[in-house]
Formats: C-alpha cells, structure tokens, sequence
C-alpha cells in the first residue's frame, strides 16, 4: 500500500476576507464580523490587524470594541459565506479524489493514489493554494502531512497564507518542541493540568510512561501520548462515509434579560422548530433532548429528558422541554440571558410506528413537509402554533419573497 498523503486546507479569516472582496474598502483595515454590541453580539470572525489588538472569536462586540475603537463591524451574510465555501470546495474536488469537509473553511484532502498527476504532495498544495488565489481572491494555509492530525498542525503553523510539508521521518521530531496547547483537543484545562505535572512541551508528554498518563487522564491518556508522537490513522472520509453529527441544535443569547414566561416558551419552541427541522433536512432523528439555560448572573445550567423512541417532530417534543423550562424556572425566579437547545442520541432514517399509529404517523409526516416547504418559501416567523403565537405582536415578520423565489447563485468575485 502506498504511503498516505493528506492536506489539511484552512481558508484564512475566510469570513472577513469574503467580506473584503465584495468590499475592498476594507483590506489593511482591523474587521470583525459579528453582531452589534447592543444586542450582545459576539465576534464570528476577525481579521489578523484585529487580532494584532487580542481580538478572537467568541469574543463580547463590545469588549472587541473597547479594544480597538478603530474597529470595523460587519454584519454576517450566511448565505454568501455558504456559496464562498462552496466554489472553494469546487476546487479542492479539482484536486484530491477524497475530501472531507470540517467546516465552511476548513477541510482534509487525501491525495493518496495521485503519484502519476502530482508527484510531489507539496507541488499540489501549492497549485491549490494559487487556485483559489487567482480565481477566488480568497487566501489559505496547508499543511502537508501522511496523516490528518499532523498536517491540522503544519497548517495552523503556516498561517497566513503559508504552505508547510512535514515529511513522516520527521514528524517526531517537529511536534518535540510544540507546546501542548499545539496538540488538537488539548482544551485550556488539559493543558494546565499538564503543566502541572511539568510537562510543557509535546516531545515531553511523549516521553512519559504511558502507565502514568493512564492513572492521571483514564482511557485517555494513552491517545494522548500517541498523538503527542504524532500518531494517527483515522482516515480521511467522504461526507456520505463519515460518522453522524453527534448533537444537533441551536442557542440564542437574549439581547435584555427575559424574566416572562410566556415570551420564554415562545424562544424555546422556536430553537425546537429550528433543531428539529435540521434534523429533518439531513434524515436524522433524536432520542434526547437537553435544555440549556443561563440566568443573568452567568450561571449555567442544562436539563435533559429521553423518549423511548427517537423522533424529528417539534411537536412531540414540546411538552417535554416545556415542562424542563418551566421546572427551572421555578426552582430560580431570575432573569435569563440565553437559552439553548440540542437534541443528541441521534439515529440515521425513520422508525417504525405502531401498526395502528402508522397511517396517522405518516399523515404527521406529510403535513410536517408541508410546513417545511412553507417555511423555507415565506420565513419562520409567518407560521406558528402553540405558545409561538405570543410573539405574532412582537416579532417583526420576514418580507415575503416573490411567487418564485431566486435560486441561491454560484459565487465569485465578480458577482460577489
């Protein structure tokens, strides 16, 4: 079997810098994108003079702000990021047989097998990297590795806009020197907990006794220190091969503190309606349901519930996450500020209904179809039920689109 090739392609900043190219205004200047401060917006996405100012995502907009009074902000635009991505995609496909998105900017191409069209991996990379230069005016970094974890490292090295290979002899011995924050899945915790122990440095945990980092770490503690010596064999897969998503779900952090009821269950049954059309949209259904709740004080605290049969119907769900918001909500008489939901414990397909239930099962299904396709045409907010019906006065609905809506366009830089 021949030796794997694999690239790991990050788009630099790749909200900000399709920002830049439907706006050139806005290149050499420190950007974010992000929602305003006043309705708590957090920072999506910044650029590298924004971050020279400590500016990262998941950042408040106003402490962004306070950062750098300089600061431009931009509103987000998923739909055209969504496009960007995927004329991005369009080339990588031009290049590898095999890639397996991560995100909208981020993937792992396998170029094992394709010795005959490019024979040196680094000659590909730095072709696609021109690619999407010259036809995209987007920028990205590569790392080139035989595996995925250590060409995730080689490309987070590389950025901006750099290429590193890291031939597997001397993959070791480039992850030695790495501090352990370097690692992939080593959070702020783990890391502080391995300085504890005086390890600081990849080479290091390398080297420790792996009957150690087991009594320290569990199960775990081994895959770390394989990974800490630059081991991985987890292929490079396909979107149709790989493993389901393991949660699924939608959050909302409340531009004022909410302490009525009635506008609560109406945000609740909203995220429902939200998370559980994704899961229609991608033939999923979920067991378990998790409520998550922040009170104004920043306490957190989540509740979850099972059905003994998975499903993807909001409607039988509600009264399940109904009756978990209302049970927090009385044990603590506060303000919230943000309020989640995700369904887990998801299963692939449909489940078999009872005998009897089957026809009116499959009657559901139609007519749940039926209000997907009507909310996909007209918005959300102009179809409700059940405790939605609060918000009718105090939402403002969405402008109804033309009988035939316009088809999402191929994106580029000309028509961006």
């Amino acid at each position: 079997m021949p030796s794997r090739t694999v690239l790991h392609v990050d788009l630099d900043a790749f909200f900000v810098a399709v920002e830049r190219v439907c706006d050139p205004q806005l290149r050499g200047r420190p950007v974010v994108v992000g929602g305003p401060p006043e309705r708590r917006g957090v920072v999506a996405a910044a650029s590298y003079e924004a971050r020279a100012f400590g500016i990262r995502s998941a950042m408040s907009m106003a402490e962004a702000l306070r950062r750098c009074p300089d600061l431009v902000r931009v509103d987000g635009r998923g739909d055209l990021y969504r496009r960007a991505s995927r004329a991005v995609f369009a080339l990588f496909a031009e290049v590898a047989p095999v890639v397996e998105p991560v995100s909208v900017d981020e993937a792992y191409l396998d170029l094992t097998g394709t010795g005959l069209l490019f024979p040196r991996a680094v000659d590909a990379a730095d072709r696609l990297r021109r690619e999407v230069r010259e036809r995209l005016r987007l920028d990205v970094s590569v790392g080139v590795a035989h595996n995925r974890l250590v060409g995730k490292v080689a490309s987070a090295l590389a950025k901006p806009r750099g290429l590193l290979e890291v031939p597997p002899p001397r993959a070791a011995r480039f992850f030695a020197p790495l501090p352990v924050g370097r690692l992939p899945g080593v959070g702020p915790v783990t890391e502080r907990r391995l300085r504890d122990l005086r390890i600081a440095r990849l080479g290091e945990l390398a080297a420790t006794e792996t009957w150690f980092l087991e009594r320290v770490f569990g199960r775990w503690g081994p895959g770390l220190q394989r990974r800490a010596r630059a081991e991985d064999d987890t292929p490079v897969r396909p979107p149709w091969e790989r493993p389901e998503a393991v949660s699924v779900g939608h959050e909302r952090t409340f531009a004022h503190d909410v302490g009525d009821l009635r506008e609560l269950r109406a945000r609740l049954q909203a995220l429902l309606e939200d998370s559980c059309a994704r899961l229609r949209r991608k033939g999923l259904a979920a067991r378990t349901l998790t409520l998550k709740l922040r009170w104004a004080d920043f306490t957190t605290v989540t509740r979850d519930v099972s059905l003994p049969e998975p499903t993807d119907h909001d409607l039988e769900w509600w009264p399940h996450a109904r009756a978990l918001l209302d049970r927090l909500l009385g044990a603590r008489r506060t303000l919230v500020r943000l309020l989640g939901v995700r369904l887990s414990g998801l299963v692939r397909g449909f489940t078999q209904p009872d005998l009897f239930a089957a026809e009116a099962a499959a009657a559901a299904r139609r007519r749940q179809a039926v209000l997907d396709r009507l909310r996909a045409r007209y918005g959300a907010d102009h179809l409700r039920h059940g405790d939605r019906l609060w918000t009718a006065g105090t939402a403002r609905p969405r402008p109804t689109p033309s009988r035939r809506p316009a088809r999402s366009r191929p994106w580029s830089p000309t028509s961006a």
